[in-house]
């Protein structure tokens, strides 16, 4: 990738270069302890090296912590929820590419949804730490009962197979649910765990997305020198070439 050749230049020989701005993404293990690859991340940052002079280091952390160094005005932030309070205290670059989230029941126990109040009363699982917009903060511990629970997707799935919550909250960068679908089924088979009691249970996500997310670089407003605003050229030339999604 070429950010790595960028990193391991010399960019105190060259004036005009800033040096490399850490980026702290949200630390993605998957079950066997490796991290997923982030091929569309990996080409943007590529991109913007070229296009702005721009070196972003991808920094991972748990998000808690990620969220603490941003706070602290160590860098940039990727993925932070744009919301009135947020944007207090962040810039918040143009929108890099969507999120899609999505509810996840047992087949048997599959129910509508089509807006809030389908969830009145339900259990929903969610990472610990995890942000998400404003009307899924108005409705959370009100309308329905928010389950914190590890950022590993396979502790959601089996609490989901042993009935301890209503529905869970996962991600996905396609808005096809069955994509989403064929992902968590394959991750719980390659993890049974002898449990005769569940092997004929299936998994269904439910076909409405939850919720639709655009996701951004932040920088602590008093940290702006500028990279937010270059990070915003980037963003443009690289949809117009076709790297990025066109977002409106």
């Amino acid at each position: 990738m070429l950010t790595v050749a960028f990193l391991h230049q010399d960019v105190t020989a060259q004036p005009g270069i800033r040096l490399p701005v850490p980026v702290f993404m949200q630390e993605m293990m998957d079950a066997k302890g490796q991290a997923p690859k982030m091929t569309r991340m990996e080409n943007f940052l590529d991109f913007a090296a070229i296009s702005e002079n721009l070196q972003l280091q991808p920094v991972f952390y748990p998000w808690r912590r990620a969220i603490s160094k941003a706070a602290n005005g160590e860098g940039l932030i990727f993925g932070m929820a744009r919301n009135k309070q947020n944007e207090k205290n962040f810039h918040f670059s143009l929108p890099v590419h969507s999120r899609y989230f999505f509810l996840v029941t047992r087949a048997d126990a599959q129910f509508p949804f089509h807006d809030w109040n389908d969830l009145k009363g339900k259990s929903v699982g969610v990472p610990r730490g995890a942000q998400f917009n404003e009307a899924f903060e108005a409705h959370q511990d009100k309308l329905f009962r928010l389950e914190q629970d590890s950022p590993e997707p396979l502790s959601r799935i089996y609490k989901l197979l042993f009935k301890r919550m209503d529905a869970a909250v996962f991600a996905s960068p396609v808005k096809n649910p069955k994509m989403l679908e064929n992902r968590l089924q394959t991750l719980r088979e390659e993890h049974k765990g002898g449990l005769p009691q569940i092997d004929d249970v299936e998994l269904a996500v439910l076909p409405n997305p939850l919720m639709t997310e655009n996701l951004h670089f932040a920088i602590r407003s008093d940290k702006d020198d500028g990279v937010i605003g270059q990070l915003n050229d980037a963003i443009l030339r690289a949809r117009k070439a076709g790297i990025l999604e066109d977002i409106r």
